[in-house]
Parts: structure tokens; C-alpha cells; sequence
């Protein structure tokens, strides 16, 4: 896999790591240029928003060639945003 490949997937997931955590932390944005799925206070979409990025995280996270390119820092990341998207879940 080439390293380009590796990092915009890590840049990727780390992206959908700050959603989930915005997400599930209740964060509601109302500027224009805010991504709509934090704009919503709707908690079914904020839900499903989660759910799909959690799931997304745990897909590559389960990739041996994603996982061994990872800092410490970023596992971190991705692993809490996770739980905390699993925690909003449950």
C-alpha cells in the first residue's frame, strides 16, 4: 500500500474521530459553513451519524496496515472517539 494511500486514510480517520466526538459530546454548530451533521440537535440523525462513523473506525482499526502506521497519538484518538461513540450508543 503506498504510504500516500496510509496517510489519507489516517487523515480520514482522524477527521471522523473529531465528528464522533463532537457528535457525541452534544456539540451543536450553527455557522454556515459548519458540517451539517453538526448543525442537527435531531438526536435519531445524531445517532445514526455516530453509528456509522464508529463502525467506519472499527473497520480500519482491524487493518494491519493501517493500525501499524499509527502513532501512539493517533490510536489514542481514534480508540477514545470509539468509546465515546459507543458509550453515546448504549
Amino acid at each position: 500500500m503506498s504510504e500516500n494511500i496510509v496517510q489519507n486514510s489516517i487523515t480520514t480517520a482522524l477527521q471522523v474521530s473529531e465528528l464522533v466526538q463532537k457528535l457525541a459530546s452534544g456539540v451543536v454548530e450553527t455557522a454556515e459553513n459548519a458540517d451539517p451533521r453538526l448543525k442537527t440537535s435531531n438526536i435519531p440523525e445524531r445517532r445514526t451519524y455516530i453509528s456509522r462513523n464508529v463502525q467506519h473506525l472499527k473497520r480500519v482499526m482491524n487493518q494491519t496496515w493501517f493500525a501499524e502506521a499509527l502513532t501512539m497519538e493517533q490510536f489514542n484518538t481514534i480508540n477514545n472517539a470509539i468509546i465515546a461513540g459507543e458509550d453515546y450508543l448504549s
